[in-house]
């Protein structure tokens, strides 16, 4: 199988995993960054998953590329950004699972990702190069994740694109929507999640607001114009749209699922995604093109129940589900479905 390339940020989420008292926890530390957890989502699925970006020399840093390669993802392109300390991601944890991140991010060593550190042999046997939001936000990281872009699209292979915006990160809102719609233009396969839609789309309703389904639909087709031959919207509990130019599935979120943690969910998604795609045999722009409505639908499916099954543990990496869990799951899912609609019958 050919490889998928990670290209982007790898740091330590600090996640609270017990309540002391009012205002005190108790907080671990646990691998992450939103490319990184799609490496290896990737790699725990059984794919040929490649990492790239800088890291640090700290005890951290040295952390960060042993748990990659303990997960099997292959670390050989990495640069060591001496001296520059990893990034910390502070995460507030609510009572629904959902999260909020705080950065410690002042010359840290994933945003010290130069164009020239990067080694285009590693694409050789790449199918795609997937990057996201967060190395765009600064130089010169943004440089070099765009001419990863650039390079990947030169070779015939295809660029994958998560949003993902921290807006926290970004000088300015104008400037958000500036540099991603440079990456987007650069893009084949685009996800971002119904809160980012206002980033790069004409959606016109607050973030808190819940979307229509329609108002989804004519973004996808927006995007699909900007360049995109696959766009994906996650809606969280309220599962995903896919779109190419020719097909559209709408998918479910995984059912009889209780989050406790939805940290790292949206990268199971998306490396469960981009795993599916290269196993369909996807590894050029225009086969993403020939993607019949079954092949979207099952391609949500399996990423939803792999992301289902994420937030129903703690951490990021550490939540991420093996492929025979992911068939065990596959199959409860099944009982529960069938015992639900015997019941509304």
């Amino acid at each position: 199988m050919k490889y998928i390339i990670n290209l982007g940020e790898m740091l330590i989420d600090i996640i609270p995993t017990s309540q002391i008292r009012l205002g005190e926890a108790c907080y671990t530390p646990h691998p992450g960054g939103a490319i990184a957890n799609v490496a290896v989502a990737i790699a725990r699925l059984g794919g040929s998953s490649r990492f790239i970006g800088a890291v640090s020399d700290d005890e951290f840093g040295r952390l960060l590329v042993q748990v990659l390669a303990d997960n099997h993802v292959d670390t050989q392109y990495i640069p060591v950004a001496r001296g520059a300390p990893t990034t910390i991601a502070l995460v507030t944890l609510h009572a629904d699972g959902q999260r909020h991140f705080t950065f410690f991010r002042q010359g840290t060593a994933d945003i010290q990702l130069h164009a020239e550190d990067l080694d285009w042999t590693a694409w050789h046997d790449a199918a795609i190069c997937h990057v996201g939001g967060v190395l765009l936000s600064v130089e010169p990281a943004r440089s070099a994740t765009l001419a990863a872009m650039d390079h990947t699209r030169q070779v015939g292979s295809i660029v994958s694109f998560d949003v993902n915006v921290r807006p926290t990160l970004w000088p300015s809102r104008a400037e958000i929507r500036d540099t991603i719609t440079k990456a987007v233009e650069r893009t084949d396969i685009l996800k971002l999640s119904v809160e980012e839609a206002e980033f790069i789309g004409e959606q016109t309703s607050s973030p808190t607001e819940r979307v229509e389904r329609s108002q989804l639909n004519k973004l996808a087709e927006t995007l699909l114009q900007k360049g995109p031959r696959l766009v994906i919207i996650t809606s969280g509990a309220a599962g995903a749209l896919l779109l190419t130019a020719n097909h559209r599935a709408e998918v479910p979120a995984a059912s009889s699922v209780r989050p406790v943690d939805t940290t790292g969910a949206g990268d199971a998604f998306m490396g469960a995604a981009l795993y599916k795609l290269v196993q369909q045999g996807c590894q050029t722009p225009s086969d993403l093109q020939s993607l019949s409505e079954h092949d979207l639908s099952d391609l949500g499916s399996f990423a939803n129940q792999v992301a289902g099954l994420s937030v129903t543990r703690y951490g990021g990496i550490s939540s991420f589900p093996f492929m025979r869990e992911v068939i065990s799951f596959s199959a409860s899912q099944e009982v529960f479905q069938k015992q639900l609609d015997e019941t509304q019958q």
